[in-house]
């Protein structure tokens, strides 16, 4: 019995021992842990460590001001609550570019970087416009002022509403949103799906190839388009087709009306939507 109580009373103590031991390592690495954290945030505020420029740059339509006062409200963060984030080595990048995308719909891009370790360049690539997208109930496309439209780059993103504008400074697309309604910059972001889009467009060059101008794209069924042009007559087209071969198409049937000159004058349509058979009135 003496051998036993001896063991037990060995076990407690070395149990004893692990647990001040563990503590006290314990202790030594908060320590350490603290002291870190003392001397960063020390340093954080020391001025030769901390960014001292923002210079704002590729602004076009977004407003340069605005993203700069972002910019610096992103630096004055902390980490830890006592950290300065002002510096090359915690600026928050990430969460910068963030803000400013969310900041204005016309930012496409956003790249940032420190140069010289104290002036924070912010570089901007916006969306240039190409189209315009009006919505079906807008009007815009029967008139020659074009009011309620947003502007879509040339992929036929839809990034930013337009100002109003009469005559033709681009192309209208009016097609329905597969989604609700409302805002388009909520609901969706193109002006049709990206390979229908694509069709379209291919043969909106192919037209002008031909002399042919076209003002407005009207979605009149799921894959059917009534384009008018620059001309007294419209064009009735659908993107299920060769885009390449209907041009072809329109260009022999221009070249038989043109040796009417009557024919031309009371055109009112051509319909391209059935092959090889074109039908005009």
């Amino acid at each position: 019995m003496p051998i036993f109580r001896n063991r037990i009373r060995r076990s407690r103590r070395e149990r004893m021992r692990r647990t001040d031991r563990f503590f006290e390592h314990a202790a030594y690495l908060l320590l350490v842990a603290y002291l870190i954290f003392v001397l960063a945030a020390w340093l954080s505020y020391r001025e030769k460590f901390r960014i001292s420029e923002i210079r704002v740059e590729g602004t076009r339509a977004v407003d340069a001001l605005m993203v700069r006062s972002l910019a610096e409200s992103q630096l004055a963060r902390h980490l830890l609550w006592k950290i300065d984030m002002n510096n090359p080595l915690l600026y928050p990048k990430g969460a910068t570019i963030s803000a400013i995308k969310d900041l204005d719909t016309r930012v496409k891009t956003v790249d940032i970087g420190v140069e010289g370790g104290k002036v924070l360049v912010v570089r901007l690539n916006e969306y240039s416009p190409a189209f315009l997208w009006c919505p079906p109930d807008s009007g815009s496309a029967t008139t020659t002022l074009m009011s309620d439209c947003y502007f879509a780059d040339d992929m036929g993103h839809i990034f930013s509403p337009a100002p109003d504008y009469s005559g033709n400074p681009f192309i209208i697309f009016v097609t329905t949103m597969s989604e609700g309604s409302g805002n388009p910059l909520s609901v969706a972001t193109l002006i049709l799906p990206e390979g229908e889009f694509s069709r379209v467009n291919v043969f909106l060059g192919k037209l002008e190839v031909l002399g042919v101008s076209p003002r407005v794209v009207v979605q009149s069924g799921a894959h059917d388009f009534t384009i008018s042009t620059d001309k007294s007559w419209e064009i009735r087209w659908s993107s299920t087709r060769d885009p390449e071969e209907d041009a072809r198409n329109l260009s022999l049937v221009l070249q038989n009306l043109r040796k009417d000159p009557t024919a031309l004058e009371t055109l009112k349509a051509i319909d391209l939507r059935f092959g090889n058979k074109v039908f005009y009135r």
